[in-house]
């Protein structure tokens, strides 16, 4: 405490570290009232049906988590309430067309945009594949 003494500005109308320690320890913001809980916003009907339309034409939870600012597992429960199974697998055709373009030098990304998955989904069927993958651009 000696150090804050010597070191601090004892000009008028400077609070010292001593008084601004008391004030925080001796009430707390009285003044302040604590923020109402929100709920979260129930869709309604016809918003579910805007989120499952948009589904089936852009077929990615993401893209449509983003655009209707839902998270993906929202979206996800709302196409599960409406009968759609929105787990993708990659079929063997698409694996075998992944490490085809993986091999002639394409990245996991460019793979996925052009099949319709995230990199990551490529990666690990490349992996299981056996495929050897290579180091990210950013990393070599």
């Amino acid at each position: 405490m000696h150090l804050l003494q010597v070191y601090s500005n004892p000009s008028r109308g400077v609070v010292s570290p001593r008084e601004l320690l008391f004030r925080s320890t001796s009430r707390e913001h009285e003044d302040v009232s604590p923020e109402p809980r929100r709920r979260a916003r129930q869709l309604r009907a016809y918003e579910a049906e805007a989120v499952v339309g948009r589904y089936r034409a852009v077929r990615n939870i993401r893209t449509v988590a983003k655009e209707f600012q839902l998270s993906r597992t929202t979206v996800a429960r709302i196409l599960k309430d409406h009968g759609i199974d929105a787990s993708r697998r990659m079929s063997e055709s698409e694996k075998s067309k992944a490490a085809e373009l993986y091999e002639r030098g394409q990245s996991s990304s460019a793979i996925g945009k052009q099949l319709g998955y995230d990199n990551h989904t490529i990666l690990r069927a490349l992996r299981r594949r056996g495929v050897s993958i290579r180091l990210a651009a950013n990393r070599r």
